[in-house]
């Protein structure tokens, strides 16, 4: 069972920036990589797009309010810069109508920002899962730590587990096909905004085989979403939280494989001619790799705020929206029930540190449009 289509599981995020370590390390692995394909794509000449102004044109989906939104396109302007120094230049920060607006762009024109006379900024609202830009329009489109949410949330029948990678029997396969079936959208998409020659690149978390899980693979975040299941748990068998409501409530995620990220760009063939595949691979993250805060190990009270504050940036907005309203019980408010199950998990993690890290494996998709 789905909920509708215009619940998104991201809205509202809470201290974003202050916790998105981990999305600010992963853009920045990819610098070298976004400077080098703005060096291939060379200068945009008025022929490339007739009816549009001939400036080279940068989209970031799913850029969230953050200082990662700046970093991602950082190194494209550098880079365009340094062969073309009064080039103009137009970038576009694409995300739903709760992100953060107002701090972004805040950020943009800051200290840290790239605000410039010849740089146009602006925005492209609503789901990626849509066309947000115009027919060739894009040269070069990144999208990082935002194509694993699914378009919408989602309610399933899955006693015993919060997300995607411990799901079973039907519920599973309903969440694969709404998953196989949001990243084709998402492709389709893309294929029509980018101009021939553009490049799209995209990252977020991923998966790898691992024969000793449930499923065969092994998924980013696995000992934190554990976590989560337990102190949710806890709460349900002491009456905080409708176990019902517990049940049926799952993170709108699905951290692909290589494989299924290759899959519909080879089987599909509207994609397979859209696009020609330069990189898909899944590579355990540069830094910490199987425990995001290792640094931290020995000093269990910051080991644990820094797990709990990063389950508040990521998933506070889907816990309140689909587990803390609808199943505090015996009067208590979604707050009082969000206070205790954090409570609960700061202890967690305080009890035993390392059991439930953060593992993190990144996938990366860079595709060249023809």
């Amino acid at each position: 069972m789905t909920t509708p289509e215009d619940q998104r599981s991201t809205e509202g995020m809470v201290d974003y920036n202050k916790n998105s370590a981990m999305q600010q390390q992963l853009v920045n692995h990819h610098a070298g990589r976004i400077r080098d394909l703005v060096r291939r794509l060379g200068p945009v000449e008025p022929e490339l797009r007739p009816e549009l102004r001939p400036e080279l044109r940068i989209v970031d989906y799913g850029c969230g309010p953050g200082q990662s939104a700046i970093e991602a396109v950082a190194p494209a302007i550098e880079a365009y810069r340094e062969k073309y120094s009064d080039a103009p230049i137009f970038i576009c920060h694409a995300d739903q109508p709760g992100n953060d607006w107002n701090s972004l762009f805040e950020l943009t024109a800051g200290p840290s920002g790239y605000a410039a006379p010849s740089i146009r900024t602006g925005a492209a609202v609503g789901s990626f899962y849509n066309q947000m830009l115009a027919d060739s329009s894009v040269d070069l489109g990144t999208c990082f730590m935002a194509s694993h949410w699914l378009s919408h949330a989602v309610r399933y029948d899955a006693p015993g587990s919060v997300w995607f990678a411990d799901l079973q029997g039907k519920a599973r396969a309903d969440m694969a096909a709404l998953a196989r079936s949001d990243w084709n959208r998402f492709l389709e998409c893309r294929a029509r905004e980018l101009r021939s020659g553009g490049y799209l690149l995209v990252s977020c978390l991923g998966a790898v085989p691992d024969d000793s899980e449930i499923n065969g693979f092994a998924a980013s975040g696995r000992g934190v979403y554990r976590a989560v299941q337990i102190a949710a748990r806890e709460m349900a068998d002491e009456g905080w939280i409708d176990r019902t409501v517990l049940d049926q409530f799952v993170f709108g995620v699905w951290f692909m494989t290589a494989l299924e990220a290759r899959t519909p760009l080879e089987s599909d063939p509207g994609l397979a001619q859209a696009f020609d595949i330069e990189d898909i691979s899944v590579v355990p993250a540069p830094k910490n790799p199987l425990d995001i805060y290792a640094g931290f190990i020995d000093d269990p009270a910051e080991y644990a705020r820094l797990y709990v504050g990063y389950v508040r940036g990521f998933g506070h907005s889907t816990l309140n929206a689909q587990l803390f309203e609808p199943g505090a019980t015996n009067g208590r408010s979604a707050e009082t029930t969000a206070t205790e199950f954090y409570r609960r998990l700061d202890s967690l993690y305080r009890r035993f540190p390392g059991k439930y890290a953060g593992e993190i494996w990144y996938l990366t998709v860079v595709l060249r449009k023809t």
